[in-house]
């Protein structure tokens, strides 16, 4: 029996330990699959594809593939790298064993920026941007000296580590991207290889990778760039131990207010040129910062504080609502210097104007002296800059062991391109971001509303806005809103008109802005002389070509001044048939006459209703112009808004002081002398007032182009029109019809619209009549003897309708021809 149980026992461990070796052998296995080549195979769309393949540190925050592939077959883990980094790169460096030397070069470029990110969060790096405690019994109450001392040295030893980082991204990103214009110096390079480098270069497409290091070499001369000009006490400053050194720049400019209106370069020289104006050092390095020689960007590079006031990097802007974003591709970072002393108005800038009875020191910035001219033009405040850093060195290995670093900000309204060790590229640009900015800050749209409801008292006049530096190179295009209005009316053409290379490259906008309520007269009178005085100072001989072949842009009450700015016709003899009704004996008339002297001088009298076309126009266009008024001003609820709109309370006082032995004011503002400068702007659109009476028919002078654009807001008349008519006909493809129905007529209804239609012809009258777009009527919008007369399918504020701006566009491209 025990031999049995023996035998049995023996049998059962034999099977047990059979037992336990399999499983051995089976976890042993399963231990070592995970060291086996296993590969999977999965579908994914090709946009994940394409956004794995191209995206790197500075797009997704985390390392490109080909980096991450490269530190794997070194035996590198990510993590350890940025924790033990120059021991990483020596070890990255051991690893390559290949001469694609370039390659190399890219992901250096972006290890090196991925640790400067690493940096900037870091603890050490951001104490540099804490302010000392309120509260000195608060948690963080201030350290001790000895630990503070600690504190500053680590935060310094941060800030030095974290600039070195983007510099050495920098030359690394620069030294990829032109590899094959410098001189490789590096040992082991073949001669063959620099000739098939050269071939290749003939024949190349760009690369994910060359795209990957150029948003490197941006990304990191971005945030080089954006700190040199952050001020001391900055919350996002970045830079420690700094030493800066202002360059001393004479000028040849005496009158520097004249010279920045004009954007006269103050040096001898193109205004293409760079002009060091300040040098910075960061522990070894040396930065050379560069402007153009124009006198916009070096206005405040002689105070020794700072060139410019403050720069923003568009990359980091969101612009809403414009239409597009007009932007040029190429090298470089895009930016936008926003100067101190810039013009600026907003809604409560203006409230506090009327409620303390003065205007604030922001809004007068330019000169207390409102009725000088000269004080109410503002060249741009937000210019426009694109910079670039260029390493020192002609060679592959100069460049990467380079301290020195050459700081470039160009105008990209001057400057295309820029040369690079021999060869020309483009320069970036982004030309929304200024005239964005400027929109935003200004609050124009709310501004032009409350400037003719508010009872302010003084006299605001109309302002001068450059939308870029001067250039005497590229004709003027000024632009003239319409009724409680301003020239953010103007976003969509003005953002068209930059987005279009040959209009940005050949125009330059002036933007007036003017106060509706006064009566259109006086504000014909006050914007031409600000247009002359503009001229005068921007070009005093008049040889420039943006003295000539200038073109105005008018909407509404806006298109009535700029005609009347183009007339040579003298009003005055035309005053006494105004009278018609007999209200006035002569002699009253000549004592309104004599009155009227006296407010304003003989001679200023004289101006006022003497016209003189601008000598710098050639081109014109009308948009819902009511040359012969409209009766929508004299319906009841349009007279009741018109009893808020205020003249200006100096204006009022000074001709009423003149004409008070005559008439009351009620009496003046309602005989038809008077009312030429006792009603407001809106009540002389009607129809019936005195000054349409006195301007309808004036005449244009013969050398001036001009054109009409019309809204019509009856669609079927619209079509109607474009059947008669054999002219250019666009269809309204702006929205997408709804569903056809079965039913023949409903499908009919859902046919695209006209939107557009080119009047080549007499429109019969009975169609005539009844075109309007609600406001303005056909027949007092209509000019004979227009070169061209486009009728638009919608309302009266037509200036954003992408046909009225499309119609602009050709026009202007027609003028550039001729």
């Amino acid at each position: 029996m025990l031999a049995d149980h023996s035998a049995v026992a023996a049998t059962y461990m034999k099977k047990k330990s059979t037992s336990i070796a399999a499983a051995a052998i089976l976890t042993a296995v399963t231990l070592l699959l995970p060291a086996c080549s296993t590969v999977s195979v999965k579908t994914q769309s090709q946009a994940k594809t394409i956004a794995a393949e191209r995206g790197n540190i500075v797009t997704e925050n985390q390392l490109s593939s080909t980096t991450v592939s490269t530190l794997l077959s070194a035996g590198l883990d990510e993590q350890a790298c940025m924790q033990n980094f120059d021991l990483c790169l020596t070890q990255l460096t051991d690893s390559m064993l290949n001469k694609h030397y370039r390659s190399a070069l890219a992901i250096f470029a972006e290890l090196h920026y991925a640790k400067a990110r690493q940096l900037a969060d870091s603890q050490d790096c951001q104490l540099a941007l804490l302010r000392p405690p309120l509260d000195p019994y608060y948690a963080n109450a201030p350290l001790s000296a000895e630990e503070e001392a600690a504190q500053k040295e680590n935060t310094s030893a941060c800030l030095i580590n974290y600039q070195t980082q983007l510099f050495d991204a920098i030359k690394s990103s620069y030294t990829y991207l032109f590899f094959d214009n410098l001189a490789h110096d590096f040992e082991e390079v073949e001669e063959e290889d620099t000739d098939q480098a050269v071939r290749r270069q003939t024949h190349s497409i760009p690369s994910d990778v060359d795209i990957q290091t150029q948003d490197i070499y941006h990304a990191a001369s971005n945030d080089v760039i954006t700190q040199l000009y952050e001020s001391a006490d900055s919350p996002n400053k970045l830079t420690g131990h700094i030493k800066k050194q202002h360059l001393q720049i004479s000028t040849d400019i005496n009158d520097s207010d004249t010279a920045t209106v004009a954007n006269l370069a103050p040096l001898s020289g193109k205004p293409t040129d760079q002009i060091n104006v300040m040098t910075m050092k960061v522990d070894n390095y040396r930065l050379d910062i560069h402007l153009p020689n124009e006198n916009n960007y070096l206005q405040n590079a002689q105070n020794q504080t700072s060139a410019l006031a403050e720069l923003v990097s568009t990359s980091q802007l969101r612009l809403n609502g414009l239409n597009s974003i007009s932007k040029r591709p190429g090298l470089g970072v895009t930016l936008v210097a926003s100067l101190n002393e810039r013009y600026t108005t907003t809604v409560r800038q203006l409230l506090a104007s009327s409620l303390s009875g003065r205007l604030s020191k922001t809004v007068h910035a330019a000169s207390s002296d409102d009725s000088d001219p000269s004080t109410r033009i503002y060249p741009t405040g937000h210019l426009l800059i694109t910079g670039l850093i260029k390493p020192k060195g002609d060679s592959v290995l100069d460049v990467l062991s380079s301290d020195q670093l050459d700081v470039h900000l160009y105008n990209p309204y001057r400057s295309n391109s820029i040369n690079i060790l021999g060869n020309d590229y483009p320069l970036a640009a982004n030309f929304s971001a200024g005239y964005g900015l400027w929109l935003a800050e200004n609050q124009l749209d709310s501004v032009g509303y409350l400037n003719l409801i508010t009872r302010r008292p003084e006299t605001t006049l109309p302002r001068l806005f450059m939308l870029e530096p001067y250039d005497p190179d590229k004709r003027v295009l000024i632009m003239l809103h319409g009724l409680a209005s301003s020239p953010a009316t103007w976003v969509n053409l003005t953002n068209d008109i930059l987005n279009d290379d040959a209009l940005r490259d050949n125009y330059q906008v002036w933007q007036i802005f003017y106060p509706t309520n006064l009566p259109i007269l006086e504000n014909r009178y006050q914007i031409q002389r600000l247009i002359n005085t503009t001229y005068e100072q921007t070009d005093p001989t008049a040889q420039n070509r943006a003295s000539k072949n200038s073109v105005i842009i008018s909407h509404s009450m806006g298109a009535i001044i700029a005609r009347m700015m183009l007339s040579d016709d003298n009003l005055l003899n035309d005053l006494d048939r105004l009278d018609n009704q007999g209200m006035l004996s002569s002699s009253e008339k000549r004592q309104i006459r004599e009155a009227l002297k006296a407010s304003f001088g003989k001679q200023q009298l004289q101006e006022r209703f003497k016209l003189q076309a601008l000598p710098q126009v050639d081109t014109a266009v009308f948009l819902s112009a009511p040359f012969r008024g409209t009766d929508y001003a004299d319906r009841w609820f349009t007279r009741a808004l018109r009893r808020i709109v205020y003249l200006p309370v100096g204006l009022v006082k000074t001709i009423t002081d003149n004409l008070a032995t005559i008439a009351t004011q009620g009496e003046l503002a309602e005989s038809p002398l008077g009312a030429l400068y006792l009603e407001n702007g809106a009540s002389q659109l009607s129809d019936k007032s005195s000054f349409i009476q006195l301007t309808r028919d004036i005449t244009i002078n013969e050398r001036i182009t001009y054109h009409s654009i019309i809204a019509n807001n009856d669609a079927d008349i619209t079509k109607g029109l474009a059947q008669m008519q054999s002219g250019s006909i666009k269809i309204d493809l702006s929205k997408a019809a709804t569903a056809a129905k079965s039913d023949a007529e409903d499908t009919e209804k859902n046919k695209p619209l006209v939107a557009a239609v080119s009047v080549n012809e007499d429109i019969s009258q009975a169609l005539t009549e009844r075109l309007s777009d609600g406001i303005v009527p056909y027949t007092s919008a209509h000019l004979d003897g227009a070169a061209s007369e486009t009728i638009i399918n919608g309302g009266h504020s037509i200036q954003t309708n992408p046909q009225t701006i499309l119609t602009l566009r050709r026009i202007l491209h027609q003028q550039l021809q001729q």
